[in-house]
């Protein structure tokens, strides 16, 4: 752990929500009456205010915000021409309709980036927004980046990829090389932590949003838990020998703005044995959701990864008194040792740019109360 970082770390995973003078800049734009010039500038000072806001409410670990990205994984077709961003509601057959409507998902508003060439790092994914965030903050960054595996189920569509790759498995390759080849940029440029967003593996506690995604993308496989084997490769894949910055995976479990019925339910019990696999020194788990189960998963099974444990639930308008952040750390602390655990919230607060999940007033009076939770346990456990 660097020097700078005391002892329970506070960060971020990621999003934050827009500006709303941010999202009426965007529409501007899309209607022909903003400049892509005046548009970037409504970005540049969107990032700006984030990292104030991040550093105001005292989080230790900071990040952009991903202000400039459609969403956590649909940004990848906005920088790189391997891939094609489309609407779910393009994508749609009668099996995926019938699995979408079961999980209210709202495919009006989703979109994916589909493969339609070969894959390649023909420009920087995230470089260029570590860079520019560096010059606003002396705080260490997180620079989330979409998982490889998440990429490839989401965007091989049998329809529309298969003059690039005939099978998905033909891709994984090409996707691990271009995930890696951004990682060393970032390290290269001083990057302290990357963060490869997995919501892909926190899927199979419940296979129906897998499913789903097989329906709409026309995969044919065998059954679904043989993805579980190439999830973890992949990964291994893409951070195996790096070393010299933080490297993380967020598992994540769903969220979009739709009631808990409809999001994925169990513990991390039920993919533990995958998850321990993984070459990364922290996995970042959610734990502030009712439908992660308990921690009990640490008590059974020998973890010497850093646990980037969630405390806050960032799609509850409530929030959450510090006491309550502390107890939920006192009871992870009965398994691990008070150095493996960062504090952060479950998922970022506007994982798409349609969909916060909450306000920016809540997200950041929600980080002030994490905060203050980790300024207490230093002082119980230092």
């Amino acid at each position: 752990m660097p020097a700078s970082l005391p002892l329970f770390p506070t960060a971020v995973v990621g999003s934050f929500p827009r500006p709303e003078w941010l999202l009426r800049a965007i529409k501007e734009f899309e209607h022909g009456r903003m400049t892509e010039v005046e548009l970037s500038q409504h970005y540049d000072d969107a990032v700006k205010l984030t990292l104030k806001e991040q550093e105001t409410a005292g989080v230790d670990i900071v990040s952009d915000g991903e202000q400039r990205r459609f969403s956590f994984l649909a940004f990848v077709s906005e920088k790189l021409p391997s891939f094609k961003i489309v609407p779910v509601k393009n994508l749609m057959n009668k099996e995926a309709m019938k699995l979408a409507e079961e999980m209210n998902l709202p495919i009006n508003v989703i979109s994916q980036p589909v493969i339609t060439d070969t894959v390649e790092r023909s420009v920087p994914l995230a470089l260029d927004e570590f860079e520019f965030a560096k010059q606003y903050t002396e705080k260490p960054i997180k620079v989330p980046l979409i998982g490889p595996y998440t990429l490839l189920i989401n965007s091989w569509n049998r329809r529309l990829s298969s003059s690039a790759y005939q099978g998905p498995y033909d891709a994984v390759d090409d996707i691990a090389r271009t995930l890696r080849e951004e990682i060393l940029a970032l390290k290269k440029r001083g990057a302290f932590f990357v963060q490869l967003d997995e919501p892909g593996i926190g899927n199979f506690v419940d296979y129906r949003y897998t499913r789903f995604l097989l329906a709409l993308n026309e995969w044919k496989i065998r059954a679904v838990d043989e993805l579980h084997k190439l999830a973890v490769e992949m990964i291994n894949k893409v951070l195996k020998g790096i070393s010299g910055m933080k490297l993380g995976v967020h598992i994540c479990r769903g969220n979009w703005p739709a009631k808990e019925k409809y999001l994925s339910r169990g513990g991390y019990e039920r993919m533990i044995t995958d998850m321990l696999e993984i070459k990364a020194e922290q996995l970042v788990l959610e734990y502030a959701t009712k439908r992660a189960g308990t921690v009990d998963v640490f008590r059974e099974h020998r973890i010497e990864h850093e646990i980037g444990l969630g405390v806050i639930d960032v799609k509850s308008k409530r929030v959450e008194k510090p006491s309550e952040i502390v107890a939920r750390v006192e009871e992870v602390l009965k398994y691990l040792d008070a150095s493996q655990i960062y504090l952060n919230p479950d998922c970022g607060f506007a994982s798409g740019r349609p969909w916060p999940v909450v306000d920016r007033e809540t997200a950041f009076t929600k980080l002030r109360a994490q905060t203050q939770a980790a300024s207490a346990l230093r002082k119980e456990y230092r």
